[in-house]
């Protein structure tokens, strides 16, 4: 058994037949004089090429009686199937003729001489072939073929996601809109993937759904890192897209999606101790991005709203001077971003 980019092969002989056999022109390595070589493929592929060498055709046998000729036949997917064409001329070594098609579908040469080709082409779809040479009228020389195998086109689309970049806090669920169009043979599905780098799509998968969301996991997920949305489309293996498919296909935009941490504010002073009558500057520091707005709550302004375009903020109190004696107290209430809000 051979394996190539689309199926695996196994190879059979009947009759007098030799493998690894070559002739001028580098044609082989199958050979047959009167016999048949049989390939069967695990997965259907797309079509085959032969070069071919040596069909005999002695108009003038020794001896006399009538012609004597090799005429290679072919079976595919269990039925006769006749030979297309004679292909190209194999363009080395003696007066090699390009072969004919006979009137039943047969490969032989047009007159007396060697027939030979090269790029003979036959595109079907094929799970199992057979190529037999018989001699006719005496004995057999024997053909010396070359074969190589044709892949399917491959049809499936994994479409395009339209939407636009998405920021988002930890709490919320990534949706994009379904990919389209899609282009689904049988035997192949469509699904979603979150990645991390798109340099190496597949190596650096997160998360694989049925559907176009996915939520935030922390425990294999950072916030402020941009991942990415994609749709792919393959042979369906176990329930999910075959990975290592030969026509996967991958929507050719990502979107990509960053996960926005929650903004925080944290208060300080350079003067923990204020007098009576006099005021105190609040020094406020933000995280996440701008602009802020924050609502608080303190000892002698009350409830405040108020927006900052910066990292950086100050708020002035200042002491009654009939106050007693106590504590400053501020309480943030609700602050956002451009993205988040924590309340």
């Amino acid at each position: 058994m051979e394996q190539f980019p689309c199926s695996e092969v196994t190879v059979t002989s009947e009759g007098t037949v030799s493998y690894g056999y070559s002739i001028p022109c580098d044609v082989g390595p199958y050979y047959m004089a009167e016999g048949s070589w049989t390939f069967a493929f695990s997965e259907p592929i797309g079509g085959v090429t032969f070069d071919f060498i040596a069909l005999e055709f002695d108009g003038n046998p020794v001896g006399g009686g009538p012609p004597t000729l090799d005429v290679v036949t072919l079976e595919i997917n269990g039925a006769p199937f006749p030979f297309p064409n004679g292909g190209s001329p194999l363009g080395c070594g003696g007066p090699n003729m390009v072969p004919i098609v006979n009137g039943w579908g047969g490969l032989q040469s047009p007159g007396p001489w060697s027939g030979a080709c090269r790029d003979l082409n036959i595109i079907t779809p094929i799970s199992t072939l057979k190529v037999t040479n018989t001699f006719y009228n005496g004995y057999a020389a024997g053909v010396d073929f070359a074969i190589s195998f044709c892949c399917p086109p491959c049809v499936v689309k994994a479409g395009l996601i339209p939407s636009p970049s998405l920021n988002l806090c930890p709490e919320e669920v990534a949706i994009v809109p379904p990919a389209a169009p899609n282009v689904l043979p049988p035997g192949t599905m469509l699904q979603y993937i979150l990645f991390s780098d798109p340099g190496d799509t597949l190596g650096s998968i997160v998360s694989i759904s049925n559907t176009p969301n996915f939520a935030f996991d922390p425990s294999m997920m950072q916030e402020g890192v941009t991942y990415y949305i994609a749709a792919i489309a393959g042979k369906e293996l176990n329930g999910n897209v075959d990975l290592s498919d030969r026509c996967l296909d991958i929507s050719n935009e990502a979107v990509p999606v960053t996960w926005r941490p929650k903004p925080t504010v944290f208060f300080s002073t350079d003067t923990p101790d204020v007098c009576k009558g006099t005021c105190v500057d609040v020094k406020i520091e933000f995280s996440g991005e701008p602009p802020f707005t924050l609502t608080y709550n303190s000892t002698f302004n009350g409830l405040q709203t108020k927006t900052y375009t910066d990292y950086f903020g100050i708020i002035q109190y200042c002491i009654p001077p009939g106050e007693p004696e106590d504590k400053l107290h501020i309480e943030a209430l609700k602050l956002t971003d451009k993205y988040c809000i924590c309340e």
